[in-house]
């Protein structure tokens, strides 16, 4: 389907797979060392934090990667207005930041931090967009790989070292910013031209385009970090830890997935013809019923899993194995939420689903809402049902909008 796909599928897969390792090390170690409340905190302003983010970068990354994939005369002023647009809409978010985590009852200093990391891990792929524009995934997985072992490292011994939580998100913009300089030093040179009067056109032009991506970008962000930041408005304490840490579990395990098929949007882009994208659609079908095997597996060996949770994390997280093998059934529906979403950007459907997965959000609001209100398992089936139906919206909206 896509030149060097098994390529850039193994690179991207070992670059995931390093993710995951290393992002489920981090919350462990975080967890253990600091305690539920901590991480819970940690994790909700993480979540908000993403989708404040998400709506600044504008998805100028994605932009970036569809600008060069379609050979624009232009590409070569594309990089220094793209962290122009970027730098200056950070600006912006930092004025209503503070009402924000007002609202949402987060720690302010953890989401500033977080949404400065964003920024630069969004200019990061910016500048990786050069090389996935082109089919190769293989050096940018290589870089994030090596970032990735790297931030490990030094997370363990800042959490060992005994610094606090806010030492530890201080190292991690650390890593991004030094990363962000690596990858704009890779592109050559003769492919990065300054601001001119033809820059400013390619200004206008990423900005009405961003403008449009993103809100794919946030429908996706939306149904991946929804979930914590309502968790955040109906727990709190130590309990708001223990379900954050089984659906980050859940997240860590879905981007391993889903990672391999963003590599179907520069395809997509080019793609002609109702037969050639209902031929892709088709066999994406495959994916969507061989995710159900990772809750399965899991659930055959759940006593196992919260014995070993437990010895990581301790007694304050024994409920962590019960939810987790029961959230883990969410994996389909947002593999199937995400392929929708890949869809809907790469052919311009993106103003339909965001107004869908828009009305999700509410949805699960109210689901959170009336499940706190009547059920004994409120967390969990309020997740499960909240992604049951951002599946079935993003389904509906892509087949309404695709005739």
């Amino acid at each position: 389907m896509l030149k060097n796909w098994k390529r850039n599928t193994v690179y991207i897969s070992v670059m995931q797979l390093s993710l995951l390792i290393v992002n489920f090390f981090l919350i462990t170690i975080i967890s253990r060392e600091y305690g539920a409340e901590t991480y819970g905190e940690y994790a909700s302003s993480k979540s908000l934090s993403v989708l404040i983010g998400t709506a600044t970068v504008l998805s100028l990354a994605l932009v970036s990667t569809k600008y060069l994939a379609q050979k624009n005369e232009n590409s070569k002023y594309l990089f220094s207005n793209s962290y122009f647009l970027i730098t200056r809409n950070f600006l912006i978010a930092l004025l209503i930041l503070f009402p924000i985590t007002y609202l949402f009852q987060r720690d302010i200093s953890m989401t500033a931090l977080f949404l400065v990391g964003f920024v630069f891990n969004e200019m990061i792929h910016v500048a990786l967009a050069f090389f996935q524009a082109k089919g190769d995934f293989v050096t940018s997985s290589k870089q994030i790989l090596l970032r990735t072992i790297i931030y490990g490292i030094g997370a363990w011994i800042i959490v060992f070292q005994g610094f606090s939580i806010i030492t530890l998100i201080v190292y991690q913009v650390f890593m991004l910013v030094l990363f962000f300089i690596v990858a704009n030093s890779s592109i050559p040179k003769s492919e990065i031209v300054l601001e001119t009067k033809s820059g400013k056109l390619v200004r206008n032009d990423l900005q009405k385009s961003g403008k449009k991506m993103v809100l794919t970008t946030f429908s996706s962000a939306l149904i991946s970090e929804l979930d914590i930041v309502l968790l955040g408005l109906f727990y709190s304490g130590s309990i708001l830890g223990v379900l954050a840490w089984s659906r980050r579990i859940l997240e860590i395990i879905f981007q391993l997935l889903a990672a391999s098929l963003d590599i179907l949007f520069p395809e997509l882009s080019k793609a002609k013809g109702k037969t050639e994208v209902s031929s892709i659609r088709s066999k994406l079908i495959v994916v969507f019923y061989a995710s159900f095997l990772i809750p399965i597996t899991y659930f055959m060996f759940k006593d196992l899993g919260n014995t070993l949770f437990v010895s990581l994390l301790g007694d304050e997280f024994n409920l962590v194995s019960e939810y987790t093998y029961q959230l883990l059934f969410c994996i389909p529906l947002m593999v199937w939420s995400r392929i929708n979403i890949i869809f809907s950007r790469a052919l311009n459907f993106e103003i339909n689903l965001t107004k869908t997965i828009i009305f999700g959000a509410v949805l699960s609001y109210c689901i959170y809402f009336a499940m706190h209100s009547i059920s004994s398992n409120p967390a969990v089936l309020s997740i499960i049902l909240s992604q049951i139906a951002i599946a079935a919206l993003t389904t509906f909206s892509f087949k309404r909008s695709y005739v």
